[in-house]
C-alpha cells in the first residue's frame, strides 16, 4: 500500500478484502489483492480482531504446502 494513503481508505480495503475472502470462493492471496492489500495485511487483520480461528486460518501450517499451493495456482 502507498503511504500517502489515509487510514479509512487502508481499512475500507482491508473490509473489502475481507468481505471477498468470506463471501467469496476466493482464497486469502485473490481477495487481497483484487482489493489492493498484501495478503499479510489481510492476514494480520484477520488475527488482529480475532478471526483467525473462526475462518479457519492456522497459524502453524506447512510453508511449504502453502508455497507449493501458491506455485500451483500461476
Amino acid at each position: 500500500m502507498d503511504s500517502d494513503r489515509s487510514v479509512e481508505e487502508v481499512n475500507g480495503e482491508l473490509a473489502e478484502a475481507l468481505g471477498l475472502f468470506v463471501l467469496s470462493d476466493a482464497n486469502l492471496y485473490e481477495a487481497a489483492s483484487a482489493a489492493g492489500v498484501s495478503r499479510w495485511e489481510l492476514e494480520e487483520a484477520i488475527d488482529r480482531n480475532g478471526l483467525a480461528e473462526p475462518l479457519g486460518l492456522d497459524e502453524t501450517g506447512d510453508v511449504s504446502a502453502t508455497i507449493d499451493e501458491l506455485l500451483d495456482e500461476s
